[in-house]
């Protein structure tokens, strides 16, 4: 008797760390914001990557690799696909422009959150490492050496890396 075949499907991303934009393909077994949630996963496994250093300042320029391990905790955003996430991210009823301040970049899109709650606690409320935006816009604070997508109709942000936030008319 031979053991079951596990299937895994290839979701490409691109992730904004503050050094680097990677562009890569992850294969979890299961749902993918699954694998990229899992409270005990300190880091991400990364495939066919190419990395291209963000700063003027860097001598480093593109790289590729066939795998490679990634911090959670440095991931800033990271681009996806909304349908690859098999309505794991969850539409609350009340939706709120913000504009958000990270190491390197801001950025401006739309959340949900519930409609009893308040701006200020949107992300203590929240569980898990990412928050999804939608119609999101990023804008580099620096200048970079290679651009970066500046427009994203879906984001995961990583909630650690968000320094200070704020509501925006229209």
């Amino acid at each position: 008797m031979s053991l079951p075949e596990f299937e895994s499907k290839q979701f490409p991303l691109d992730i904004l760390t503050e050094y680097y934009l990677m562009q890569c393909v992850v294969e979890p077994f299961g749902m993918l914001m699954t694998y990229l949630d899992a409270p005990d996963r300190e880091n991400i496994l990364v495939k066919n990557v190419t990395m291209t250093s963000l700063g003027t300042d860097s001598k480093v320029g593109t790289v590729k690799m066939k795998e490679l391990w990634v911090q959670r905790s440095e991931i800033i955003v990271i681009r996806v696909e909304e349908s690859d996430l098999e309505g794991a991210v969850q539409k609350l009823p009340a939706q709120e422009k913000l504009r958000m301040f990270m190491p390197r970049f801001v950025v401006q899109g739309t959340l949900t959150r519930g409609e009893d709650t308040r701006l200020g606690d949107m992300f203590e409320v929240m569980k898990g490492t990412w928050v999804a935006m939608s119609n999101a816009h990023v804008f580099p604070h620096t200048e970079m050496k290679t651009e970066v997508f500046c427009d994203a109709p879906f984001l995961l942000i990583n909630k650690s890396r968000i320094r200070f936030y704020e509501a925006v008319d229209g």
